[in-house]
């Protein structure tokens, strides 16, 4: 298992993919999981903590996305 899976929760997950697909918007990824767009910054911020990778640059959350998918193969 990636080192920057570990630690990360189902609702990272669905936070990461969220985000992801409302093309890092803040507002629409919010609206999306059903929370405030605050709280999305504290999921993001609490991911970047684990995972040591920034969901909030475009290569970073292409890596966790990477990982979540490889994640699911397993």
């Amino acid at each position: 298992m990636n080192e920057a899976l570990i630690g990360l929760m189902s609702k990272d997950i669905e936070t990461i993919i969220a985000y992801a697909d409302s093309n890092m918007k803040l507002n629409v990824a919010a609206a999306e999981l059903g929370i405030g767009y605050k709280a999305l910054d504290g999921r993001l911020n609490s991911i970047h903590k684990r995972s040591k990778l920034n969901p909030r640059k475009f290569r970073d959350l292409a890596k966790l996305l990477r990982i979540v998918e490889e994640s699911w193969e397993e």
